[in-house]
């Protein structure tokens, strides 16, 4: 706990030697060895170079003019390589070396203002265009020095052409002024296209502008009958202005916008491609909703068809529903003719039983009979009672086919697939006959073309049945075959002509079949067979067939063993009648009884057959009656769903033709409305191809525009009227507060004595300062007059 503090004090200690150790080498550094604290005063200067030109542009002279406001300096150093360094202010002469001018003024008598020139061509090859000039005489090219006095229009080219050597800062910033002064009073026209032209008193002032990094080509036309020029001035400045404080800020943030600029091309490339793409899919859906409005119109126009459709099916249905009627009813008939034909045969087969018994002791008397003739008084009594038996067992059976025979009627009147062939057959005589107005002749010949026989054939078989001669007709065939024919048709011919007015198929029917209500049945089949419905009238034909077979099959097998058992009853009652009259007249009375035995056998075999026929139908006859049971259930049920189809069609029919008209209507008008709208939709969504078009074009414009303003034509985005200017002669140097390059082209004149005289006398008098002031002394005052 105590040696704790005493390591922390230990290390705290060590911490303040190694700082105290690297601080004591900075102290012991020299004095001299760190920078002078200057007073932040400096000089502040304005740069001008100013040039001469020859008549083409090509440079005779020039010399970069610095202004200084010392500001106090006594030393002034500027950088660049200079012919020749001029003070223009006092004596103080100027040291250069290296490319370093420096004045070192008195202190006692430094000036406020210095002013200097240095002789140089370096600026001008630097300088952001480059200058030439040609001419043409009445439209011919003529030598400058040619021009002076002559007669005509004189057209003055020029030809300013950015040059690739300058610095950024000047291609960018620096803008071309180029102008010319003209005497109206000495010029016949004057003509400059892309120039301001202004008159200043007298004089005709041409002024021409060139934007950074732009290439023009100007040309000054002039009419004179002594034409003189005072040649070109050219002035060329940065773009310093406030106003142009905007295109600084919209050259800063051009690459911002360049990015916002393409996502938004890119956005409305993809919106208005979407909506090119949507236009053939709404012509498409419109053009749908035509087809779906021609589709309602057809159906509109074929409603009544439909609706005499509706009809038909339910007089059909009708018809159906008829023809089912009756199957309940036939049904219910077959069923009872089964029970009282189980009823007979129970009585059958009780009297079988009877007969059992008197078979037996007959057998057993005739046994002893063959023994002892003495008998033969009893057996004669035992066959007499057997006879009575066998009779009634006769009589019985004849009952049993009797009624099977009448139940095979009952399903004979019922509906099966010969009854349908019956009524086809029976309606396609009908129909031939109705064709031929009733002309037997016609029919025939018609009826036996359809056989396949020719028709001369035809029409002599034809006249020989409407004769009604048999002998006649079995003359041409006596094969038979036509006069069976005959016998069939002649009939129906006949049922035909008896038919009441109006003829129609019932009627016809019930003149065949004598029974109004199974005519009536035969035309409801007909008209279900020809509505079209197969499938309601094969279930109704397998259904009544099933049942005819059945109850057919019950009562022939019925009727087969019960005819056999009634024979042969007969035969043994007969043959009991023959024994008891042989037994009165012969006396073989042994040779009876054995033929009596074999009998008895047989009628004992044959009553067994009985009661196995009785357990047969007595087994049968519970599901045959359910059979019958559902059949019945099932013809009132179809029935009646069949009237109930008949009702909701006949529903849906009134519902159809009160709402039809409304509906039909509604759904006109909203799909040629839909189909319209979609269609104007398509039309404008359409024009976003030429939407399209336009911004694309808008954006090659603006593209173009952009690139053209950024170095392609000109520099003008690019400029920045914040940056600060560069001196012509050393980067070096400060910035200057201005810069300006001034240039002046040869005068096109006939020289006169006293401008030699004078041009001498400013030779040998004047400083190039001079001689460049003299020169643009009035021009300057033109210049800024005009900016003012």
């Amino acid at each position: 706990m105590v040696q704790k503090p005493r390591f922390r004090a230990s290390r705290i200690t060590r911490a303040f030697a190694l700082l105290l150790a690297a601080a004591v080498p900075m102290s012991v550094v020299p004095v001299w060895a760190a920078e002078p604290i200057g007073n932040g005063v400096t000089p502040t200067y304005d740069e001008a170079y100013y040039a001469t030109l020859d008549y083409y542009g090509n440079l005779t002279e020039g010399s970069v003019v610095k202004s200084y406001a010392l500001n106090g300096v006594t030393t002034l150093t500027d950088y660049g390589v200079y012919d020749e360094v001029v003070n223009l202010t006092d004596g103080t002469l100027p040291t250069s070396r290296d490319g370093v001018t420096t004045f070192q003024f008195d202190e006692s008598n430094t000036p406020s203002h210095f002013y200097f020139e240095g002789k140089t061509t370096a600026p001008f090859t630097a300088l952001p265009w480059t200058i030439s000039m040609s001419y043409l005489l009445n439209g011919v090219p003529t030598k400058a020095e040619d021009l002076a006095g002559k007669t005509g229009v004189v057209d003055i080219n020029l030809d300013i052409v950015p040059n690739e050597a300058a610095s950024d800062y000047a291609k960018n910033n620096y803008t071309l002024e180029a102008m010319a002064l003209f005497n109206q009073d000495d010029i016949l026209s004057l003509k400059a296209d892309g120039a301001q032209v202004q008159l200043v008193g007298n004089l005709r002032m041409v002024l021409f502008l060139a934007l950074p990094g732009e290439e023009q080509h100007f040309t000054i036309e002039v009419g004179a009958e002594d034409f003189s020029f005072g040649g070109m001035t050219f002035l060329m400045v940065p773009a310093t202005l406030a106003q142009l404080d905007q295109i600084a800020d919209l050259s800063s943030r051009k690459d911002e916008l360049e990015d916002d600029y393409e996502k938004l091309n890119k956005s409305l490339d993809t919106t208005l491609d979407a909506l090119s793409n949507m236009t053939g899919s709404l012509y498409a859906s419109a053009s749908g909703l035509d087809q779906l409005n021609k589709a309602r119109g057809i159906i509109s126009a074929g409603k009544g068809t439909i609706y005499d459709g509706i009809d038909t099916s339910k007089m059909d249905f009708e018809n159906i529903a008829a023809l089912l009627d009756p199957m309940a009813e036939q049904v219910q008939a077959a069923s009872q003719t089964l029970t009282n034909s189980k009823a007979t045969l129970k009585t059958l087969v009780n009297t079988a039983v009877s007969m059992k018994t008197e078979l037996a002791d007959l057998e057993n008397d005739l046994k002893n009979l063959e023994h002892n003739a003495d008998n033969a008084q009893e057996v004669m009594w035992r066959l007499r009672l057997l006879q009575g038996s066998l009779k009634s067992l006769q009589t019985a059976l004849l009952d049993i086919n009797t009624g099977s025979s009448g139940g095979q009627g009952s399903s004979q009147s019922g509906l099966n697939q010969d009854t349908l062939n019956t009524v086809v057959s029976l309606h396609n005589t009908y129909d031939g006959l109705t064709a031929a107005g009733g002309n037997r002749t016609v029919f025939y010949k018609g009826f036996f073309v359809n056989q396949g026989y020719p028709e001369a054939q035809a029409t002599g078989m034809a006249n020989a049945c409407a004769s009604g001669n048999r002998d006649l007709i079995y003359s041409i065939d006596s094969s038979g075959k036509l006069l069976a024919a005959y016998d069939k048709l002649n009939p129906l011919c006949t049922a035909y002509d008896n038919t009441p007015s109006p003829k129609d198929f019932k009627g016809f029917c019930t003149v065949v079949t004598g029974d109004a209500s199974k005519a009536a049945l035969m035309n409801n089949l007909w008209e279900v067979y020809t509505s079209g419905d197969k499938a309601a009238l094969e279930l109704i034909l397998a259904a009544m067939g099933g049942l005819n077979d059945t109850v057919s099959s019950a009562g022939d097998s019925m009727s087969s063993v019960a005819t056999s058992t009634a024979n042969l009853a007969g035969g043994l009652a007969r043959v009991c009648d023959e024994m008891g009259s042989l037994a009165n007249v012969m006396g073989d009375v042994s040779g009876i009884a054995g033929v009596s035995q074999k009998v008895t056998k047989k009628a004992s075999q044959l009553l067994d057959d009985v009661q196995n026929l009785h357990n047969a139908v007595d087994a049968y006859e519970p599901k045959l009656q359910e059979t019958l049971k559902t059949l019945e259930d099932l013809s009132v049920t179809a029935a009646g769903s069949i009237r109930n189809a008949e009702k909701l069609i006949t529903d849906t029919e009134n519902l159809a033709k009160t709402s039809g008209v409304q509906l039909d209507a509604g759904t006109k008008q909203t799909l040629e409305g839909l189909a319209s709208a979609l269609r104007r939709t398509a039309a404008a969504l359409a024009t976003s191809k030429d939407i399209k078009d336009t911004k694309s074009n808008l954006d090659s414009i603006i593209t173009d525009t952009w690139h053209e303003h950024t170095g392609d034509v000109d520099n003008l985005l690019n400029m920045d009227s914040t940056a600060s200017p560069v001196s012509l002669t050393s980067l070096q140097n400060p910035t200057p507060q201005s810069v300006q390059v001034l240039i002046r082209s040869q005068e096109i004149k006939v020289p006169d004595e006293e401008d030699t005289e004078t041009a001498a006398v400013a030779a040998d008098k004047g400083t190039f300062w001079s001689r460049v002031g003299q020169m643009f002394k009035d021009l300057w005052s033109a210049i800024t007059g005009i900016f003012h």
